[in-house]
């Protein structure tokens, strides 16, 4: 994804002290990031999006047909892309439909991510239009996640990472990931779902491997050896979910450092609300968490690419 990052909002929303601008005709919220160097060799980017999926929470399939209706027609790209990751973490049947259509849209984009959250929703349903839209596909990136999507439909599998490919001749930088749960839910329902969405959002680009879950830091030194890679290194700390004034907001602290030699390079906090969620919604908190660190890859993807 280009340009600024956007959140899916709803019609009526309100955008809160993160100096967004906001387009009403678009119905999105986009909001703006900075960058302050404390000193050159420490990059500090903290970002906060806000978010509001819809203006009420009553029912799954209300939110699922908002998303739904955002991905098929919102203006904006960015909001598109959004809704599309959005359905693929909402475990929800009806999202298979408008994903498949996605895969038509004429952005990339969106199309990669409609691909990623086909996989990601691990209906059977959606394993056949991926197969019949990779066919057609021009773009090298959107094939590329398509067929990753298609292999994990195919084996069965959806909701959890799979295991990473290696590096191959064209891969330019190697990623290792690392995990820290603060939330207060159990490690078995937040590693693997933040992992996963990391994974993926990195993946999802060009020139990029992702190191294998348990990698220790030989085995990383050992593999960029002699070898033109960048390695970085990026540590999500999933903060516990936070619910008041009838909102849930969720913030996931990514930072960002060289591999293996572990030498920070800045951070990336991003911080979404989601209105009209008074009591505990393990569903949304999760969204949020996905949504969060697709955010912070997004960043990271720039960065890298400035160096």
């Amino acid at each position: 994804m280009q340009g600024k990052s956007a959140s899916v909002c709803a019609p009526n929303f309100e955008c809160r002290p993160a100096d967004p601008i906001a387009t009403a005709a678009m119905r999105s919220c986009i909001v703006g990031r900075g960058m302050r160097r404390p000193f050159p060799a420490l990059v500090l980017l903290v970002f906060t999006l806000v978010l509001s999926l819809m203006p009420t929470r009553s029912y799954a399939d209300q939110r699922t047909s908002y998303l739904a209706e955002q991905l098929k027609s919102n203006d904006d790209y960015r909001v598109r892309t959004q809704a599309a990751l959005a359905l693929g973490a909402s475990a929800d049947d009806a999202a298979t439909r408008p994903l498949c259509d996605a895969l038509t849209d004429a952005n990339t984009s969106v199309r990669v991510a409609a691909a990623a959250a086909l996989g990601r929703l691990g209906k059977p349903a959606g394993l056949a239009c991926l197969q019949r839209a990779e066919g057609r596909e021009q773009s090298a990136a959107v094939k590329s996640q398509m067929q990753k999507s298609i292999a994990t439909l195919s084996s069965g599998g959806g909701g959890g990472p799979g295991a990473p490919p290696p590096p191959g001749a064209d891969t330019k930088y190697y990623v290792a990931i690392e995990i820290t749960n603060k939330s207060g839910r159990p490690e078995s329902e937040i590693e693997p779902l933040v992992r996963a969405a990391i994974q993926s959002k990195i993946l999802g680009k060009a020139g990029y491997a992702v190191a294998p879950k348990g990698e220790t830091l030989a085995q990383g030194k050992k593999i960029l050896n002699g070898k033109k890679m960048k390695g970085f290194y990026l540590l999500a700390t999933v903060e516990p979910a936070m619910y008041q004034g009838g909102n849930l907001t969720q913030v996931v602290r990514v930072s960002m450092w060289t591999y293996p030699a572990k030498a920070l390079q800045g951070e990336f906090a991003p911080k979404l609300t989601q209105s009209g969620t008074p009591k505990k919604d393990v569903q949304s908190e999760n969204i949020l968490m996905k949504m969060c660190v697709e955010s912070a890859v997004e960043t990271f993807h720039k960065i890298v690419a400035s160096l």
